[in-house]
């Protein structure tokens, strides 16, 4: 995905009415509300492999002033910059070339770590601890059970999906400690593990042309927009962590 500006432009034209980003962006700011129990809009934030800066906006929106991001993309750059953000070149296998000099609260990194071979994310998250300041979080979302891998894999760049027991491996060998984690959406996992299943077959078979399939990163309407919505609030009011899903979100201390 990273030199696929088509995939980073449909991520820029829904990341912020999406039903799935605005679900993410809520985990995040429920989290940061959770930790920093006192509104402090001076707080230090760094998005790592930030795409095209819907989260960092996102906050923004909410107050937040100092906040960051980098990405290894030159498109996602440019479209970060065209909402005005602070983001520059950055590498997650080299995290700590990255404004060396500066330690963050809170330190966010969304769908990213699957570039990366197992070494490779624990030194990632070694380099987030060593930015990570006294009391700090790391948050911490990436793709779950291969059960859902699809033509989004695909797309992205993802060559695999990862379990909690991986993540609980990792941070153990970086010196973390996770927190939290859930999966999600729970309540969705059924419909989008037979669309899923459906893009596999279709692959097998040949019947999709799978050297250039597109992500699932696309608006499907304001009335099943708001109903996937909904559907999500509810989760979140009922579950406060799930068994089970296409993705898994974490805590890191």
């Amino acid at each position: 995905m990273i030199g696929n500006r088509l995939e980073y432009q449909r991520m820029y034209e829904v990341e912020q009415k999406l039903w799935w980003y605005q679900t993410l962006h809520g985990k995040v700011l429920k989290q940061i509300n959770k930790r920093f129990k006192t509104f402090n809009p001076d707080l230090k934030i760094l998005d790592a492999a930030c795409g095209t800066g819907g989260l960092l906006s996102f906050l923004k929106e909410k107050g937040y002033r100092d906040t960051t991001g980098f990405d290894y993309s030159q498109h996602a750059i440019d479209f970060s910059l065209e909402r005005n953000l602070s983001v520059s070149f950055g590498d997650l296998k080299n995290v700590e070339a990255f404004k060396p000099e500066e330690t963050f609260d809170v330190i966010i990194c969304n769908d990213a770590l699957y570039f990366l071979n197992d070494q490779e994310i624990i030194r990632a998250l070694q380099n987030f601890r060593k930015k990570l300041k006294p009391g700090g979080i790391i948050l911490i979302n990436i793709h779950a059970f291969e059960a859902f891998s699809g033509t989004h894999d695909i797309a992205v760049g993802s060559s695999r999906r990862f379990e909690f027991k991986d993540f609980a491996a990792y941070a153990h060998s970086s010196g973390l400690i996770v927190e939290y984690k859930t999966y999600w959406p729970f309540a969705l996992s059924l419909p989008i593990w037979l669309v899923r299943s459906w893009q596999r077959y279709q692959i097998k078979k040949k019947h999709m042309n799978h050297a250039g399939p597109d992500s699932d990163v696309s608006y499907p309407g304001d009335l099943v927009n708001g109903l996937l919505r909904s559907v999500m609030r509810m989760e979140e009011n009922i579950l406060s962590t799930a068994p089970f899903g296409s993705s898994l979100f974490m805590v890191l201390r």
